[in-house]
């Protein structure tokens, strides 16, 4: 019975689980969690061994006591993570993951000398510090020594895999989310390169998942006997894998993930993906699929926020109490944006606000239209997505929506649509295996997760919650303004 390990490298923990091709775990995954060091300058890094040991930790966990071999090894990783490295291969840097907003004033510098909207077409990414290139012109300009001694920039999933494997390459899915990646030819934009003063070699070739190009080291074949003749396969990035495991792989169904961040994404195959408007990004899963979309920075880290820094109760106990207030009732309106903004404008500067308090307002009141504000901003994507074609299904996915019953029906209300919610909760660790097992040539098309809840739009909500989002909208661009 063949077997595939499935890696999940979240911005938040490590989960790996083996599965069987029925795509069931053969038993319970192991998750080791991480924490990054966040600064007060926007900074936000973790030293790579310490995310090396955090992901061997979890496929220890999933291998402990497992004889039977593992046919192959599927990762999926954020996207957007930069590390770079020496001519030995030692990292030089830290791991700066998305969330890292330091390189505002170079999405500024770069805009001001570059068409946006033709990097856009070419790359289906925006100027902004969630990629790469804002960030190497950081580097040039506030760490030059660094920057002098770094040799190759990778992906983090592309630097475990060098010193693991000895593959040394980029995946075309985790290239594509570079904002580097030129979509038509397969390769690094030479014009964006010369603008962060790197060469096209400096980030290494581009492979795709039936590279076969990856030898375990010793250390790595005597630490997982089980992995020994297993298949090692390029990392996909999480959200592509998320969209699989949400069964949200053909066109008019979309996957709403809130985890961290949150994000609003279709799958289609590269002769009927679409163009992409200027407020969406568009990714890679394979040569053979792209993923379409708009992200937020904001999910359930501003939940983690409000409950560690307001001291916002939520736990189950607590959804009653959230339940019981009606929508928009509080008169609170909330920029949720505390690590910047993404989708669909790309501010440069961006930050939270909480408008309307008085002496009256509750902590559940925050807390209710924290979650509110979050579905209005996934409203502008879902405005900006049927542009490009009918949405008849959305289904959610992330641990931050699976632990509520509130916040799903709030996103149905405010977004118009039913939201249906799997009853399987790790949704990018499934399609991660279904990656793995369509490498081994076992699978053609995966089944759908089945269904757990859909939670349907009350019409009488969604109304005031469009009302709301318009107040909503004129705040952040009152705050956009005065930022700029």
């Amino acid at each position: 019975m063949a077997r595939v390990l499935a890696v999940d490298i979240g911005t938040s923990s490590i989960r790996a689980t083996v599965y069987r091709h029925a795509l069931t775990p053969v038993r319970p995954g192991t998750q080791v969690r991480y924490k990054w060091r966040v600064g007060g300058d926007g900074s936000v890094e973790a030293p790579p061994a310490s995310l090396e040991r955090a992901v061997a930790q979890a496929i220890d966990g999933a291998l402990a006591g497992a004889r039977a071999r593992v046919d192959a090894v599927a990762i999926a990783a954020f996207w957007h993570s930069l590390v770079g490295v020496d001519d030995r291969g030692r990292a030089v840097t830290s791991v700066i993951p998305w969330t890292d907003t330091r390189a505002a004033a170079e999405v500024e510098q770069l805009r001001s000398e570059l068409d946006e909207r033709g990097i856009h077409a070419r790359t289906g990414c925006r100027i902004h510090s969630t990629y790469w290139p804002a960030r190497l012109r950081w580097f040039e300009v506030h760490e030059r020594r660094t920057f002098r001694r770094v040799r190759r920039w990778m992906s983090f999933p592309a630097y475990l895999e060098r010193r693991w494997l000895g593959r040394d390459g980029e995946s075309r899915s985790q290239a594509s989310g570079t904002g580097l990646f030129v979509h038509d030819s397969g390769s690094w934009d030479v014009e964006l390169c010369r603008a962060c003063s790197v060469s096209p070699d400096q980030l290494g070739r581009i492979v795709d998942l039936d590279d076969s190009d990856a030898a375990p080291g010793a250390v790595i074949a005597r630490r997982w006997p089980q992995l020994k003749d297993a298949r090692w396969i390029p990392p996909v990035g999480d959200g592509a894998a998320s969209n699989l495991g949400a069964g949200c792989a053909t066109a008019g169904r979309a996957a709403l993930m809130i985890g961290t961040s949150g994000a609003l994404r279709q799958l289609w195959t590269t002769q009927s993906a679409p163009a992409v408007p200027f407020g969406l990004w568009r990714y890679w899963l394979d040569r053979r699929r792209v993923i379409v979309g708009g992200a937020l920075s904001n999910g359930g880290n501003f939940v983690a926020w409000m409950r560690r820094t307001l001291n916002v109760p939520y736990a189950p106990k607590d959804e009653a109490l959230l339940a019981r207030l009606a929508p928009d009732a509080h008169g609170l309106t909330v920029l949720p944006f505390l690590a910047g903004e993404r989708s669909p404008d790309y501010p440069a500067h961006a930050s939270a606000a909480i408008a309307g308090l008085h002496l009256a307002t509750t902590r559940e009141e925050i807390l209710r239209a924290g979650l509110e504000s979050i579905g209005y901003r996934f409203l502008e994507v879902l405005d900006d997505l049927a542009t490009v074609t009918p949405i008849s299904r959305l289904v959610a996915a992330g641990t931050a929506l699976t632990a509520s019953r509130v916040w799903p029906q709030i996103l149905a209300d405010v977004l118009g649509r039913p939201v249906a919610l799997p009853r399987t909760v790790e949704l990018t660790s499934r399609g991660a295996a279904i990656v793995g097992f369509e490498q081994l040539g076992l699978l053609s098309r995966a089944p759908d997760p089945p269904i757990a809840r859909v939670f349907h739009p009350d019409a009488r909500s969604h109304s005031v919650y469009l009302a709301a989002a318009s107040r909503h909208e004129q705040l952040r661009r009152a705050v956009g303004a005065v930022l700029t």
